[in-house]
This record gives C-alpha cells, sequence and structure tokens, in this order.
C-alpha cells in the first residue's frame, strides 16, 4: 500500500490527516491549488488532451485522447496508487499485474461452448459521477470537494478517456459490481466467467449452454443469431453498463473458439490467419517498400477512404504489436515468432528502444560481441565478463544461445536489437565467411546511423575484405578486457549515433543466413496533416465555485 494509505481511514496526506477540501487533493497530488485550477477548469482543450485515432481490431478507428502537460503529470503519480489499491476480482484480468490477455483465455482451454460479450462504449460509460463516488467510497474515503477534483482530472467529456493512465484501473474498480454479479449468475448456471476490461466471457462443458445467459434460436447447441440471456442482460444493466449486441458470439468445439484473440479450442494458441497476416504484411513491407505497403493496407485491404496522418509508422507499429502478441501467447523462443522477428529486423534493423523491449524483452542486449570462435576463450569471453561487472547487457553466443535453440535466428535477433556492436578483428576472423558479413552488416548500418561499430584489433589482421574499418579509431587488444568494456559503456550511454549527412550509402555485403544484410529502408519525415480541435465544452462554474469559492473582482 502506498505510505499516505491508511486500511480503515483511506488515503491520507503525508502528515496523516483525511483528505476533504480541493486543497487537500492539490497538497496530495503535490501541486499548488492555482496550477491545479487552471488546468482542470481554465487551460484550452488542446493542452489538456491529444486527440488521434487508432485502427480497431474490427475495422474502423478507435478516438484516443492522450493527456498532456501537467494533466498527464498528475495523472501519472495517481495511477500507480490506483493500480495498488485495486482488490482483484478472480474473474478480472484486464490491466492487472501478473493477469494477461493469455490468463483470461487460459480459463476457458477445451470447453463445449465458449460465449463472448463486449460491453457498449465501456470507457466512456464510466463517467464524472461514477467515478466521484468511488473516490468517496472504501478504500479511498475522500471528501466530496476533493473527491471531485480527482474525478475531474481522470475524466474527459464526462467519461474515462482512451489513452490516460488512471482509465484502466479506475474501470477495475467500477466494475467491482459486475463482477461480482456476473460471478454469481455464473456459479448458479455452471459455468466459468471472465473479463478482460470490456470483454466478457463465459464457457461450459454442459451439454446445452444455460438460457439465463445465452439464448440461440436454433435451439440446442445452436450458435446462429445468439442474443445475450435475460438474466445476463438484467445484470449487466444494473451494473452501470450495456451489451454490444452486435458482438454476442457463442463458439461450439467443432468450431475455431477464440477469448480476446486466442484460440482455445485445445491449447492456447495464435490463429492460423493471425499468422499469415503479418507474414503477409512483412512480404508486402519488403516487396513494395513501407509506404507503399501501408498504403495498400490501408485503403485496399481495410477499405478505408483516406489515409491516416503518419500511416506508414502506424503500420510498423501493427506488425510490432502483432509480433508481442504472438511472443505472449506462444513464448519467446516459438521458432514462428523468432523467425518473424529475423524477417523484421532485415527490414527495420534498429527499432525504437520501447518496441524492442516489448518485441524481444529479455533479448534487447546493450552490445553485440562479434568473434571468431577461436578467439573466444582469451578475448569475447574476459570481456563479456567485465561487461557484466559494469552492468552491461552484452549478447555472447554461449552464454545466450541454449541446447536445440536456432543459431542463426538468435545471432539475427541479437545483432538487430543491440545498438553498439564490439567487432573483434583478428587474422582468425578475417579468413572466416560469417565473422566479416556480421561486421560488414554492422559497419554498413553504422554508415547509416543505425549502429555504433567499436572494432577491437588482435595482432595485425588483413583488413582487406574489411574496408569500412580503415580510419575509423579502433582499439588494440592488449589483454585488458575491463578498459574494452569501459569503452563500451561509454558508446552505449553516450549520445545515439548521428547520421553523417555528406557520406553515401555503402552497399551491404551479400545476404548471409546468420546476419540480417539489409539496410532500414529510408525514414519518411512523418507527415503533418491537418487535424480538427474538438469543440471547447462550455465550462461548468458551479463546480468550480463549488470547490474553491467564487473569484474575486
Amino acid at each position: 500500500m502506498p505510505p499516505s494509505f491508511d486500511e480503515a481511514e483511506g488515503l491520507r496526506l503525508p502528515n496523516g490527516q483525511p483528505i476533504l477540501t480541493a486543497y487537500d487533493a492539490a497538497r496530495y497530488l503535490g501541486v499548488s491549488v492555482g496550477k491545479l485550477t487552471y488546468a482542470l477548469y481554465k487551460a484550452p482543450d488542446i493542452q489538456r488532451y491529444v486527440p488521434f485515432e487508432i485502427p480497431k481490431r474490427s475495422g474502423g478507428m478507435r478516438q484516443i485522447y492522450s493527456p498532456n502537460g501537467l494533466i498527464r503529470e498528475l495523472q501519472e503519480k495517481l495511477a500507480p496508487v490506483l493500480h495498488e489499491l485495486y482488490a482483484p476480482h478472480p474473474a478480472a484480468h484486464g490491466f492487472i499485474k501478473e493477469r494477461s490477455i493469455l490468463s483470461n483465455a487460459k480459463l476457458h482451454v477445451g470447453q463445449r461452448f465458449v460465449l463472448n460479450v463486449d460491453l457498449e462504449d465501456f470507457f466512456p460509460s464510466v463517467n464524472f459521477g461514477r467515478v466521484r463516488g468511488l473516490f468517496m467510497a472504501p478504500p479511498f474515503k475522500l471528501g466530496p470537494a476533493a473527491a471531485s477534483v480527482l474525478a475531474q482530472l481522470c475524466t474527459y467529456r464526462n467519461g474515462l478517456p482512451q489513452g490516460a493512465p488512471t482509465s484502466p484501473p479506475l474501470s477495475n474498480f467500477a466494475s467491482a459490481q459486475l463482477d461480482r454479479s456476473l460471478g454469481r449468475l455464473a456459479k448458479e448456471n455452471g459455468v466459468r466467467y471472465t473479463r478482460y476490461a470490456d470483454d466478457i466471457t463465459f464457457s461450459t462443458n454442459q451439454a446445452v449452454f444455460p438460457a439465463n445467459i445465452a439464448i440461440s434460436p436454433r435451439g440446442e447447441g445452436g450458435v446462429s443469431g445468439v442474443r445475450a440471456g435475460e438474466a445476463l442482460e438484467r445484470a449487466i444493466i444494473a451494473s452501470g453498463f450495456a451489451i454490444n449486441h452486435k458482438k454476442v458470439r457463442l463458439q461450439r468445439r467443432d468450431q475455431r473458439q477464440s477469448v480476446t484473440g486466442v484460440s482455445v479450442n485445445s491449447k492456447p494458441n495464435v490463429t492460423r490467419r493471425r499468422i499469415r497476416r503479418v507474414r503477409a504484411m512483412l512480404h508486402a513491407w519488403e516487396k513494395h517498400g513501407l509506404q507503399a505497403a501501408a498504403s495498400e493496407h490501408y485503403l485496399k485491404h481495410r477499405g478505408w477512404l483516406h489515409l491516416p496522418d503518419n500511416f506508414d509508422r502506424a503500420y510498423r507499429n501493427v506488425v510490432y504489436g502483432q509480433l508481442a502478441f504472438i511472443k505472449m501467447v506462444r513464448g519467446q523462443e516459438d521458432a514462428v515468432f523468432l523467425n518473424l522477428c529475423a524477417k523484421v529486423l532485415k527490414l527495420d534493423p534498429n527499432p525504437s528502444r520501447f518496441i524492442r523491449q516489448m518485441v524481444f524483452g529479455a533479448d534487447d542486449y546493450d552490445v553485440f560481441i562479434s568473434h571468431a570462435s577461436e578467439d573466444k576463450d582469451e578475448i569475447a569471453r574476459p570481456i563479456f565478463e567485465a561487461c557484466a561487472k559494469l552492468g552491461l547487457k552484452v549478447f555472447l553466443d554461449e552464454a545466450h544461445i541454449g541446447w536445440g535453440q536456432s543459431f542463426t535466428q538468435k545471432i539475427n535477433t541479437a545483432l538487430g536489437s543491440a545498438r553498439t556492436v564490439l567487432a573483434v578483428i583478428s587474422n582468425t576472423s578475417v579468413a572466416k565467411e560469417w565473422p566479416i558479413v556480421e561486421v560488414n552488416t554492422a559497419l554498413s548500418l553504422e554508415v547509416s546511423g543505425q549502429k555504433k561499430v567499436v572494432p577491437l584489433l588482435v595482432g595485425k589482421p588483413d583488413l582487406a575484405k574489411l574496408p569500412l574499418i580503415r580510419g575509423k579509431d579502433a582499439m588494440t587488444w592488449n589483454g585488458d578486457a575491463m578498459a574494452v568494456a569501459k569503452r563500451l559503456q561509454a558508446a552505449v550511454s553516450g549520445n545515439a549515433p548521428r547520421r553523417p549527412a555528406a557520406q553515401p550509402r555503402t552497399a551491404l555485403p551479400p545476404t548471409d543466413a546468420r546476419a540480417p544484410a539489409r539496410p532500414a529502408p529510408q525514414r519518411q519525415k512523418p507527415s503533418a496533416g491537418p487535424w480538427t480541435a474538438p469543440p471547447k465544452p462550455k465550462r461548468k462554474r458551479g463546480l468550480f465555485e463549488l470547490l474553491f469559492g467564487r473569484r474575486k473582482r
């Protein structure tokens, strides 16, 4: 629990006093009343939230409102407290630590029937009044004025905004009665129940699905024209939500059953359709380039009338999001996942750190050591150990490639995800094909601003096959592994490598299966298409006067 929380009395100020007034709320948030007042009641909408759209899984666009400025700062302070104070219902799996889409789906594996029900306008339906009531009730127990301030901070246009860090935990608080009601309904009818945000799932092995929960016009075992049962509809409405009747689906065992995008017929798995879609997107990216592939994806395959802003970046993010999903379901050592990663890294060898961590996780390295096997014992391994002492995450094949794992896929992933490459160049390495390919690939990516290469010369090797090494500030190996580690630490912690303006692109060496050999496509300048600010709502002076008093003139 946060230090300012008392289980019996709710949230407290650092001095132990209750949070009752608007001034108390400002003190709790660590901001002056004047700044809080301006941000909540006087600032223009564009200073508070930035609107944008993202593609829906089912087609169309989803409106997102990203908090801005002080609003975001205060929401980010409050969000960890909300997550900490929420006592998860056993059936809730969304936005909860150690629970996920996968944990939600696992409970419905191998069932005769799986029913999916979506709630309509889930976040917007949790309005200002409901949030204010949550803050006044346990575990918060705020005073009415303080609860109004925090509710105003966490809502926008009289609802929870999608894109705010406080919206997910508050939606779980608002769904507490729903989870209790549907949990009882499931127990009474002998079915399983889970909820991930607005996705509700029931499943059972009974011969007939309970009519209290879902009704099919085709009778026993039917799935066409399914509608929610009376008891289910009544429980959802009583909890302050509504069913999206277009998204009520009853799936039998002999069909493909899915829960929040995960197949659950016999085990949690990714659908073949999803894998094929990702492969098709990567093929189009490779064949036509990122911008052309993205344009065709949105205009032809999704049927949009016009392209969204930064459509090429959106396409790229969709690919990485699909990779993260496949990794979560199938595991980071899955051959399909690693193969797709290798293809992505040929197209986009140096994605952002956030993307690398999201997709590769533990495979996101600071440094990649390129070396010949003969140089491992005396050079590569001591450097690896010295880097570990400095806190650097370094890829060394013997340390990170386990028995039975794909050597080429692990090398591709590691070389692609690391931003700094230590090239151990010796008489042995220059005589072998694959170390030459690795080093030339990394050097070519450095020319285009993608990598930072630190050469380490062992003896006097022939550099004829490594023309880009000439003229570089190379280190000479003298047996001091810690000196090399400190040089790598400086390269990692320094500024990102800058793209040279005057140097032409250098042709890459021939492609080899053991290393990505394709430079990143030329990055497109993000389009800055015009967007229209949402209409500014009228300010409700009554609430301001209630909290802070009438302004003196």
